[in-house]
């Protein structure tokens, strides 16, 4: 009966809360009861008959106050929970390898039920950690690290009754790594026991791999280089296997390898290539029935072939300033091979001399053999670069002077290199006007020699073209760069032109002297010229650059630069060609579109807008044709489709057919291999290692036993019990005894 007017069983444990939404209302009533009573004594000898009416009155209006504070019962408890077995599950591609015709995943089912014991909570993980057990199999990468402490903080401060992994081993989040390559690796922090149960046994796998392919990157022109693989035969250990170099899609070679016990094999090719440029090679092995994973029977590799050396051949009619540091940039680059001739005779002045010339120290300028072609057994073919400094070639070219002078334009026309600088002894100075040699200068002669030089001091100013060409683009912003070229040291003097030749550039500029059409006078000018580029620097004080310079502080960059930049730009290195094509990425996924990116520049090297460009993809699946025009930036953005995998060869056009700008060419690979699927292999050394160090249980492939458990593992659960004492009877019948004894007192008095 007490437990039904207070509303439930209540615990000697327990203490009361009030929560009263309206304190006010109940200090009201609380109050008027109070002063209630009061007057009820108050008034007991006067009259004597209110006490009972007032006093009613008040317990039933504390009552009602009792009711509307909300009075509560608050009993607290705990109880305890079982431990959590949590189960991971690898959910990554992996687990789908087959396995004797079987997905290595058709492993799991088993060993969950083998685990599942208790109160289990069941999670998947590839790179991340996923609840539940819906797997897919296809998550690339494996965290395992990540997935457990991930666990971790998901019952932080809770103790599992154990952990259970479901794997194959191979993990990619560097668990394994810092177990397998630590001498003292250091134990997970895990809130429970743990348990692997190993899927995958690498007896039931059958798969021919190029697991690792080797080039170094690079290779050197005209040098052996090496493409080197590794190959990995599960289930063919013993057995010999063809291995297949390709070049571009091309089969270039092929060796028979034997595997070794452990189904492993290195094989090597050796390679030669006289011209440089880029090439896609690939190693390839059969794809035979029942192979495991076929998309890992290939490897793909970009390899740069490169020059090893840049054979430069200086001619100088005498020493100077300009000539001495030019020959020391050229000597201590590694990259050069350098020839360099000072003319400090000539035949007169051996026939006038009373020395007979054996008797001379200096030998004699061995100027026909270093320019005459190969067909002529003649040693220019074999020079990336010749370079005229300050050299006159008649008293010194004593027979073939035209002979000579034009083989060396055709030597330029046929992808060589020439550079002209000034002098005493330079363009019209040297009597080059009219020789074949002025048809690849960018400067036109025709000048008489005596009016052909200005000796005064200038500074050279740089053209919107120089502004972007690479051999004057000396600091990476177009901003830094004006400034560096106005800060350089003046010039001594300069060798005059009639100007510019047809399809020129001038870089930089004299900032006053003109040519007779009224166009600066050219003081650095550039040209194409057939397949080769030649360059001209009107003057013979480049060395400023170098000593002003490093007086003021501010060392050698410039002139070493600008130097630089202008052998790789003769050279034509890729990034100084006016037209370009390049692949957004070197190597795709099977079904992945390309993007490409074809860029072309004039001569001065500004974009050229509204240029065709034409071009072809080479593949596997055949070829395709595109067309597409330069926008503002002198670009035009391609996007292909892809078909099959293997090596792609872009090759591209630009400009009109009748006037084509240049052409390019760039490979990249597409292939079939998923990252994941790169090692296939169970890693058991991995598991057991790992297991141990835990202090865990390990299972192998096909082991079904019990998880490793800890019986004192739960958690303590809060639980508290609220008995609203405010909508217990007994404040009901309080408050209707109160007020009604109240009432009825009154009746009896006469009142209502």
């Amino acid at each position: 009966m007490i437990q039904w007017l207070l509303g439930g069983p209540l615990s000697t444990q327990g203490h009361l809360e009030l929560s009263a939404s309206t304190p006010e209302l109940v200090g009201i009533s609380v109050g008027l009861a109070a002063v209630l009573v009061l007057a009820g004594i108050s008034g007991r000898k006067g009259r004597g008959t209110p006490l009972w009416e007032l006093l009613s009155l008040a317990a039933g209006l504390l009552a009602v106050g009792m009711a509307m504070a909300r009075p509560t019962w608050v009993e607290s408890a705990g109880r305890t929970e079982p431990g959590v077995l949590a189960i991971l599950i690898d959910d990554s591609h992996s687990m789908s390898v087959l396995e004797d015709g079987q997905p290595r995943s058709s492993q799991v089912q088993a060993a969950l039920d083998a685990a599942r014991v208790g109160r289990a909570e069941v999670y998947t993980f590839g790179s991340q950690l996923g609840v539940g057990e819906l797997t897919s199999y296809q998550q690339a990468g494996t965290d395992l690290g990540g997935a457990l402490r991930a666990l971790q903080d998901r019952y932080a401060g809770e103790r599992l009754a154990g952990i259970v992994v479901i794997t194959d081993g191979l993990d990619r989040g560097g668990l394994r790594q810092s177990v397998m390559s630590t001498q003292s690796p250091r134990p997970v922090d895990l809130a429970g026991p743990l348990t692997v149960y190993q899927v995958g046994d690498a007896q039931e796998l059958n798969d021919l791999a190029v697991v690792e392919i080797d080039s170094g990157g690079y290779a050197f022109q005209d040098a052996p280089f090496t493409i080197s693989g590794a190959i990995q035969g599960a289930g063919y250990a013993g057995r010999s296997v063809p291995v297949i170099l390709l070049e571009d899609g091309q089969e270039q070679g092929a060796q028979m390898v034997t595997l070794d016990a452990q189904g492993q094999a290195q094989v090597s090719f050796e390679l030669e290539r006289e011209r440089p440029g880029r090439h896609i090679y690939e190693l390839k092995v059969p794809l035979w029935e029942g192979d495991a994973v076929p998309g890992n029977n290939s490897l793909p590799v970009a390899v740069n072939v490169v020059r090893d050396k840049i054979r430069v051949l200086q001619v100088c009619g005498g020493p100077s300033f300009d000539e001495k540091f030019l020959r020391l940039f050229l000597k201590q680059d590694p990259a050069v091979d350098l020839v360099s001739f000072f003319i400090l005779r000539t035949p007169d002045d051996v026939n006038a001399s009373e020395y007979r010339s054996q008797e001379l120290s200096l030998i004699e300028f061995p100027y026909i053999t270093l320019f005459t072609r190969a067909d002529r057994d003649g040693e220019l073919d074999s020079f990336d670069l010749v370079v005229f400094q300050d050299f006159d070639y008649a008293p010194y070219f004593a027979r073939e002077q035209a002979d000579l002078l034009g083989e060396i334009a055709d030597y330029v026309r046929d992808g060589g290199a020439f550079v002209m600088l000034g002098g005493e002894r330079s363009f019209d100075k040297g009597a080059y006007d009219g020789t074949p040699l002025e048809d690849i200068l960018p400067v036109e002669l025709g000048l008489d020699p005596e009016d052909s030089t200005d000796l005064e001091r200038f500074q050279p100013t740089l053209t919107p073209e120089g502004q972007q060409h690479p051999v004057t683009r000396l600091l990476g912003q177009s901003e830094d760069n004006s400034l560096l070229w106005q800060r350089l040291p003046p010039l001594d003097g300069l060798n005059l032109s009639a100007g510019l030749a047809p399809d020129s550039a001038a870089l930089l500029v004299h900032p006053t002297q003109t040519t007779a059409a009224g166009d600066p006078m050219p003081v650095l000018a550039v040209r194409e010229v057939g397949e080769g580029r030649s360059m001209a620097l009107m003057g013979d004080s480049s060395w400023r650059w170098v000593m002003s310079e490093a007086a003021a502080g501010n060392g050698n960059q410039a002139y070493l630069r600008f130097w630089k930049n202008s052998m790789r730009w003769l050279m034509q290195d890729r990034d100084g060609q006016r037209v370009r094509v390049d692949a957004t990425r070197d190597n795709l996924g099977i079904g992945e579109p390309v993007r490409l990116v074809a860029r072309v520049r004039d001569v001065g090297f500004e974009a050229m807008e509204g240029i065709p460009v034409r071009g072809t993809l080479q593949g596997p699946g055949g070829m395709q044709s595109f067309e597409a025009t330069t926008n503002a930036a002198g670009e035009a953005v391609i996007e292909l489709e892809t078909s099959g995998s293997g090596s792609f060869t872009v090759q591209v056009e630009a400009g009109k057919e009748s006037q084509v700008v240049g052409r390019d060419s760039t490979s990249f690979a597409v292939s079939a291999r998923d990252p994941e699927l790169d090692e296939i292999l169970p890693d058991s050394a991995f598991l057991q290692a790992f297991a141990a160090l835990q202090q865990g249980r390990y299972y192998g492939p096909g082991e079904l036993g019990a998880p490793l458990l800890d019986p004192e593992a739960g958690r303590v659960v809060d639980e508290q019990k609220q008995t609203p004492l405010w909508s217990a009877p007994i404040l009901a019948l309080l408050a209707g005894l109160g007020l009604g004894g109240s009432w009825l007192l009154r009746r009896r008095r006469g009142l209502r």
